[in-house]
């Protein structure tokens, strides 16, 4: 059992199951690179009632990918091949149904995105990475996916122009985020999406006092592979991104 990788454990396992696992959207779906999750600007009449200016964006997003590309070392400056995690993404603005208030919110408001890979492996220590600008890496994923996309500092401005549903032409924000480091035996991990809406939540914290919690968009990862041949294939989309409260 030791001498086996986990890819292959895994893969013996799922074959063992059977199409009862293998065709269970439930549990994970396997998507496509090239075609896009759609995160709904949903809000629910509680949400409206309780923030009348409550707006949220759409957001088109692929799965995560990886791609190789020349980085320098931070500290030496020898430049080497590194493996860097990326997710692209389209933010549509939507007609909103709060209302006048919500609509002069929207329209006041800017887009300042912010991106977090948490690992969520069982048993191990939590990992978070955040979103980093590496220019190169941005550029080389612009070229493959045949598309310009800004990284998080570049996107940063006013909300699209509003594209009714149905319409033929979409006006959004085009980005993508990008992370380095990621641990080469993550099996599990979730994307947490912020800046996506204005709407908040006042709860009360472990010591008593309120704390603010951010309306986010979260989409969930599994990859049954190992350390030792990273391979973007290998990762599933888990069930469908939702809205909550962090």
């Amino acid at each position: 059992m030791s001498a086996l990788h986990r890819r292959a454990f895994l893969e013996s396992s799922l074959l063992a199951a059977g199409a009862v696992v293998l065709g269970s959207r439930a549990s994970w779906a396997a998507v496509v690179p090239g075609v896009e999750i759609k995160g709904t600007s949903t809000s629910t009449g509680e949400e409206r009632v309780a923030q009348p200016d409550l707006w949220t964006l759409e957001i088109n997003f692929k799965p995560v990918r990886m791609i190789t590309v020349d980085l320098p070392d931070p500290k030496t400056g020898d430049v080497s091949k590194q493996l860097v995690w990326y997710m692209v993404y389209r933010a549509i603005r939507r007609p909103t149904m709060g209302g006048e208030k919500a609509q002069l919110s929207f329209d006041n408001a800017q887009f300042v995105p912010e991106f977090l890979f948490v690992t969520d492996d069982n048993g191990k220590e939590q990992q978070t990475y955040y979103d980093r600008i590496i220019p190169a890496a941005q550029a080389a994923i612009s070229k493959r996916e045949r598309r310009e996309y800004k990284n998080s500092v570049e996107v940063v401005g006013p909300m699209p122009e509003e594209t009714p549903y149905g319409a033929k032409i979409e006006h959004s924000l085009d980005g993508v985020a990008t992370w380095r480091g990621v641990d080469p035996t993550v099996a599990k991990f979730k994307v947490f999406m912020s800046g996506l809406s204005n709407g908040y939540k006042k709860v009360e914290g472990p010591d008593g006092k309120d704390v603010i919690q951010r309306k986010t968009l979260v989409q969930e990862f599994w990859r049954p592979g190992d350390e030792f041949e990273q391979n973007e294939q290998e990762i599933r989309v888990v069930e469908s991104p939702k809205w909550i409260y962090r």
